[in-house]
């Protein structure tokens, strides 16, 4: 009778061992994954850089599709953004997380260009080189870089003035002609300068840190509400 009774109580006890396995087993996963995910890695140059050229592409991408539908639009109370295109909400708020500096500059050379580019760079658009981002080690900064190219409207059939100028500094300059239809006009895909944004290195590892991600979503789209002039000065 003994032996019966503990045999029952053995088994009941490897059935209840078995049924609990499985949970332990997931649980132990589940603490792994956590683990992994709060390890501490180390964050290298290529990194930060890598963080800044994604980072910079996403602000130059709200900008250059800001100016596309002002350009169709041309609302003179929106004209502030095209001078200033740091005040965009959606830009201005990312720019506010890195605490970074937006600047566009205008070349007047082949020569002035390569400064910032040094591989061989057709002003014409022929060879233009990709976004590329640089850590200085002793300002302890990165240098986002792009080119800012002549891009065309929105509409493939679009009347002159069929091209957009994003170094436009107003509503009346943003849209230019082609060279196709004046001989002064410019060609799609033609640098007409770069744009500039300079990252702190360490707002960059912060967010590499905490793994965010650069929202393209703001109050009221790309331009939020009407800009307030006296409050931009």
């Amino acid at each position: 009778m003994i032996k019966k009774s503990l045999y029952f109580t053995f088994t009941v006890l490897g059935l209840m061992a078995v049924a609990c396995e499985p949970e332990k087993l997931e649980r132990g996963k589940e603490m792994a994954v956590e683990a992994e995910r709060h390890k501490v890695k180390r964050i290298t140059e290529e990194d930060m850089e890598k963080q800044a050229v994604l980072a910079g592409d996403t602000i130059v991408g709200l900008i250059e599709g800001a100016f596309l539908q002002l350009a169709e639009s041309q609302p003179k109370e929106q004209e502030l953004f095209v001078a200033q295109p740091d005040k965009l909400p959606t830009v201005n708020s990312i720019l506010q997380r890195y605490n970074a500096t937006l600047q566009r500059q205008t070349f007047s050379s082949l020569a002035e260009a390569q400064k910032f580019f040094p591989e061989q760079v057709s002003l014409c658009g022929a060879k233009v080189p990709a976004a590329q981002a640089q850590l200085n080690v002793a300002q302890q900064t990165i240098l986002y870089t792009k080119p800012l190219q002549i891009r065309r409207r929105n509409c493939a059939s679009c009347d002159e003035p069929s091209l957009l100028d994003f170094s436009a500094q107003s509503l009346a300059q943003l849209r230019v002609f082609s060279a196709l239809g004046k001989p002064e006009g410019y060609e799609a895909g033609q640098v007409r300068g770069v744009w500039l944004i300079t990252f702190p290195r360490q707002k960059v590892i912060e967010q590499i840190t905490l793994k965010t991600k650069a929202s393209r979503r703001g109050r009221g789209g790309l331009f939020g509400g009407k800009p307030d002039s006296t409050k931009a000065k």
